[in-house]
């Protein structure tokens, strides 16, 4: 069965990210709304209800852990941006300058660096956000699986210039699927700053 990249198909991943910076944006407003309130509360009913110092108190607290999970989510998908970005415009670049067997050879030696290296999503605190944990380990993964075909064509083709031709013909849609990708991940660590 022949490979098709996930790249070519981006719109399911992008609708995903999009989706979660909606929901973000709108828990943000809710969360922002309902500290402002409680404050309200506790100003006008303390003196006669001191209970209710306790419920700006804890929405205080609350908005802190919040803002902490959306603006890690935040800075995730600007990782995860810079990740694509990189493996487009590094990794997958340099099919189109492959001459040689050699040259073959080191695109092989490079991917197998690049996927060595831990995901970027992996460096922030995403349990409380495990949609966009989510999301992001996806994305990440399809770079995964995006090397391994790569690789897996330039080591099983009977000459590398088969190999390079086959990964040539889909690479312009590949890296624009990519750039799409990252252009909603940009969007959303834009959208969901507080």
């Amino acid at each position: 069965m022949p490979y098709t990249s996930p790249f070519l198909t981006p719109q399911p991943y992008i609708t995903k990210v999009n989706s979660l910076s909606s929901e973000g944006i709108t828990i943000d407003d809710g969360v922002a709304r309902a500290v402002r309130e409680a404050a309200d509360f506790s100003t006008k009913y303390s003196s006669n209800f001191a209970l209710v110092t306790d419920l700006k108190t804890a929405l205080e607290q609350f908005n802190k852990r919040w803002t902490k999970a959306l603006l890690d989510s935040r800075d995730a998908a600007s990782s995860v941006s810079a990740y694509l970005q990189r493996f487009s415009q590094v990794f997958l670049s340099m099919i189109d300058g492959v001459e040689s067997s050699q040259d073959a050879q080191d695109v092989v030696t490079e991917l197998n660096a690049f996927l060595g290296e831990e995901y970027p999503s992996k460096k922030y605190s995403l349990d409380s956000t495990p949609g966009p944990k989510a999301a992001f380990e996806e994305i990440e993964g399809l770079v995964t699986q995006e090397s391994n075909h790569v690789i897996s064509v330039l080591q099983t083709a009977t000459t590398w210039q088969r190999g390079i031709a086959e990964l040539k013909k889909d690479l312009p849609r590949v890296q624009q699927g990519v750039r799409d990708i990252r252009e909603a991940l940009v969007s959303y660590a834009t959208k969901v700053t507080n």
